[in-house]
């Protein structure tokens, strides 16, 4: 009976326990990932955002640099979808512009006189309207200018049914210049969503590499690469940020230059805290028997940090990572927003905010809020960068596994 009531038990337990065992670190942080509603919620805002990024030329209705003078500050423009009461297919209405005579600001309203219907998979065969499309675009302006190429796409998702009606829809209204608001929108997310990736990834090369070199030699080494980091700390992070930005500003840079010296200026002071937690593993990692057996083998020193220590290191990484982007992003967006970082005609969410603050102010708030969304756009980045590196974090975290 005993021996009955227990073989059942070890048979069911044996599977539960050699699958849990033969599971990879990756498997386990999937499962673990997929417990985190809120985190699972980011990641699909976040590939959402990238998308739109990464294809803005197609996503927006106008091309990137297209502005209209005429239409400054136009309010969003009204997509309805019922004509007398029946549904029917979307339509705009054109809007008039007018000046009011005693406060001097433009009074818009709505010209129902004709409806113009939207269409899906519009052509804009204007000279200027040609772009180049995402990978291509990729590529420096400066060098596709070498390599002979030139915008060729057409093609836009939505736009009127007749782009000669000299009718615009601008789902977030216009800006100073004209422009629309929806389309800057995605094209300064390449810049503000990019920059955060980029420059993390350049303070955690260079913060895996100092820290790895100062946790396996110790020594001198370690008090040169630790007393460096201390020296770096010191300095207010925003302090520096500003003072490497007044240095570039005078130059006169292209804006893809500025791009890469904020990428630089960012990493600089971003890789000591990584560079010290790297170094606390590896202080630990360097005695174990693995790494000790590598080095009796005859492996270099630099061999058995980059192929055998720091992959130890990743899960840790890849939170900080994701932690570390949204920080980016802010700062970024903070010396846009000083005019300290990229300049016109590139555009980012901190520039957008800038220009925001200049012609509208506070009390412009309620009369021009269209053009406070970026915005709403970079606390819904930072916002969701954080609930991912929240689940990330769970999902490596042996303690916190559910």
């Amino acid at each position: 009976m005993a021996d009955a009531a227990t073989t059942p038990t070890s048979e069911r337990g044996a599977p539960a326990t050699s699958s849990v065992q033969g599971a990879s670190l990756t498997n386990i942080a999937w499962q673990q990932f997929k417990k985190h509603p809120m985190a699972r919620v980011a990641l699909v805002i976040l590939a959402i955002m990238y998308l739109l990024a990464a294809f803005a030329d197609f996503f927006a209705p106008y091309p990137e640099h297209d502005i209209n003078p005429n239409a400054t500050f136009e309010p969003p423009t009204a997509v309805h979808f019922f004509d007398h009461g029946h549904l029917t297919w979307p339509y705009v209405y054109g809007e008039k512009k007018s000046i009011d005579m005693k406060t001097f600001t433009s009074v818009w309203t709505v010209d129902t006189a004709h409806a113009y219907p939207l269409r899906l998979f519009v052509h804009r065969t204007g000279l200027r309207d040609r772009y180049v499309p995402f990978p291509v675009n990729i590529i420096p302006v400066q060098l596709r200018r070498v390599l002979g190429i030139h915008g060729w796409a057409t093609l836009h998702l939505f736009g009127v049914a007749d782009p000669s009606d000299q009718v615009e829809v601008h789902l977030l209204g216009t800006d100073d210049l004209g422009a629309d608001v929806f389309g800057k929108l995605m094209f300064g997310a390449r810049i503000s969503l990019t920059i955060g990736i980029l420059a993390s990834l350049v303070s955690i090369v260079i913060g895996m590499l100092m820290g790895g070199l100062a946790g396996f030699y110790g020594g001198w080494i370690d008090e040169i690469i630790l007393r460096f980091v201390e020296a770096l700390s010191a300095i207010p992070d925003l302090f520096l940020l500003l003072t490497l930005s007044a240095i570039f500003y005078p130059l006169h840079l292209p804006s893809t230059t500025q791009f890469m010296m904020i990428i630089v200026a960012l990493a600089v002071i971003g890789w000591g805290t990584i560079a010290r937690a790297v170094r606390g593993q590896l202080l630990s990692l360097r005695e174990r028997d693995f790494a000790v057996a590598a080095k009796a083998l005859g492996a270099s020193n630099m061999r058995v940090i980059t192929r055998h220590l720091l992959p130890q290191t990743l899960s840790f990484i890849i939170v900080s990572m994701s932690l570390q982007i949204p920080l980016y992003t802010l700062a970024e967006s903070v010396l846009s927003f000083f005019g300290l970082g990229v300049q016109p005609p590139a555009t980012s969410w901190g520039l957008m905010l800038s220009t925001a603050q200049n012609f509208a102010g506070v009390t412009g708030l309620t009369s021009r809020w269209w053009i406070f969304t970026p915005g709403v756009a970079i606390f819904l980045a930072v916002l969701t960068w954080n609930l991912l590196g929240d689940g990330l974090r769970d999902a490596f975290d042996p303690k916190s596994r559910r």
